[in-house]
Parts: structure tokens; sequence; C-alpha cells
């Protein structure tokens, strides 16, 4: 069926502009998903920014991870959707949100999905210049695209998007702000929890699942971590353990604390915001999970 629609649908684009525009006043970026793939998107938007310094940037991105955009000043707007119009074809829902962007008259668009469905989605939004990837001749609404074959890290996929831009060179750091009231949540928490002098090793044992999607299969065993955090707490005497996560993994991290020891870890799931976590994690001498969205917040604060 992919097959088909790819045929299909390179047939109708096929007399599509291939040159950037000259003028371009609005920008659009769109990237769903989890807070991990928004985060590798952050480089990107720099170096947009940088292209076009005097364009108004917005950001569509889904409920679940615009807290990942807030006070980044690359970003005029964050626009946000619920994720379920996507994952559950609330067909309706969408058609409004089209609506609602045609009126922005966005010159050009960055589509950072690879689904076909989200380049058809940013024509049907009137944007007049579509840049985004072909993954098994997915991105035929597209005017241009970066050959996609899951074969890179995915940051890397989006700077090579820069290089349709003509920039060679570009800072790959990702950027997650953290406002002081941010940073004073860590700093009061370490405060109140007489951890100021301890060492802090910071773990998240969930995640892995975005809405629509749980991939738990990319998860270290629970029974790993409680060996893990029972060998840091013995050989490490001022140590203690920070277990990060959502509100899904509140259980998870419960069942860890007591299989270890109630004193000296920590459950913080669901008890933070991406912020605040974030904020914690840059506390910590190093940080332990699997490839999930705090990994990436993690890299973002720089905690090896």
């Amino acid at each position: 069926m992919g097959k088909i629609i790819g045929l299909i649908g390179n047939v109708l684009f096929c007399f599509k502009k291939k040159q950037l525009p000259e003028k371009v006043n609005n920008i659009l970026i769109i990237r769903s998903g989890g807070i991990g793939d928004v985060l590798m998107t952050t480089p990107l938007i720099r170096t947009i920014k940088s292209k076009y310094p005097e364009s108004k940037i917005d950001y569509l991105t889904g409920n679940w991870s615009k807290d990942a955009l807030e006070g980044n000043k690359d970003i005029n707007e964050v626009i946000s959707f619920d994720d379920e119009i996507i994952f559950k074809k609330k067909l309706l829902k969408v058609f409004g949100l089209i609506k609602s962007l045609k009126k922005k008259e966005y010159d050009l668009c960055f589509v950072l999905d690879k689904s076909w469905h989200w380049g058809v989605f940013a024509y049907l939004s009137n944007v007049g210049f579509r840049i985004g990837f072909d993954r098994f001749n997915e991105g035929f609404a597209n005017n241009l695209n970066v050959l996609y074959d899951g074969s890179k890290y995915e940051l890397d996929y989006y700077m090579a998007i820069a290089g349709l831009l003509g920039i060679k060179k570009a800072d790959k750091n990702m950027l997650l702000y953290l406002s002081e009231k941010d940073k004073k949540f860590g700093d009061d928490f370490l405060l109140n929890n007489n951890l100021k002098n301890k060492t802090l090793i910071g773990i998240a044992a969930g995640g892995a699942e975005n809405p629509g999607q749980k991939m738990h299969v990319k998860r270290w065993p629970k029974e790993k971590y409680i060996e893990f955090v029972k060998l840091i707490l013995k050989e490490k005497k001022n140590a203690a353990v920070l277990l990060f996560g959502g509100k899904n993994d509140t259980a998870l991290n419960e069942s860890i604390v007591k299989e270890t020891d109630k004193i000296r870890t920590y459950n913080l799931a669901g008890k933070t915001t991406i912020k605040q976590a974030a904020a914690l994690m840059r506390k910590c001498k190093v940080f332990v999970t699997h490839d999930s969205g705090t990994m990436h917040m993690a890299a973002a604060v720089k905690v090896p």
C-alpha cells in the first residue's frame, strides 16, 4: 500500500518547485512525537534562525512534547495540538488545525516527521515551499528532501536538512531552556532533602512511551536496574539515587525503591515538570537510562 501511495504521490506532485523561495517571512517547523524527537530538532531550529534571522518561526508539535520548547528564543510561537487527533485519526480536528494554519500564511515549512501524511498536511495548510525527508518514497509532497534510510543518528538527519539551506557546519548541541525558577527548584530539592553534598546518580528505568506508541522493548529490565542501584549504594556510601520518569513510571520506580533503599533512593516520577526534572538532572554526576526522552533531556543539559 505504501509503495502505491508513493507512486501516485510522485505523479501528482511531479511539477513542484525545487528552488528555495527568495523571500521568507513566516516559517513553520513540524515535529510530532516524543520529547527526545523534539529536542533533537533544536540544533536545526537554531540553524534556521541563523539563515533567516528576520523571519517569524513557529513550531507545531503535540501537547506531549511542547514543554521541551518552552523558552526557546529561536521560536516565536509553539503551536500545540492534542496528540490523539493524529494517532486516533480524528479528521475533523485535523482539518480544523489545517484551517487555522492556513491563516498564518507560511512561506516555508520544515516537515520533520517522516510519514507522507505530514507532507500532505503541510501542503493542505497552504505552505508555499516544504522541506523534509524521503523515506520509502513518502516525501512526494515536499519540494526538497533528505533521503532517509534510518542508518544514522536522528539528529544528523535533521542537520542534513541544514545542508539543503547551504549551511555545511552547524552547532549540534541540543537546547533545553531552564528558567531561574526551574533552577531554583533543583537547588531547593537538594537543600530540603539534605542532598547538597551527596553524589547524585540519575536513573530513568521507564519511559520509551509516546502518545499512541509503547516501545518497552527499548527498556533495560527492571531487575537489572535494581541490581545496579544496590551496587551503587553499596560501593558509594555518599551516593543517592534519583529515579526520574513520568506519571506512568510511578509504580515501576516505587518497586525499585522498595527493593533497594527507601532512605537513599528517591522516586521523582510524576512529581516534576520536564524542566524541573532537567534542573535536577544537571545536579547528577551521571545519568543512566536506555533510549528514551529522558536520555535526550540529560544530553541536552550535558550530563554524562
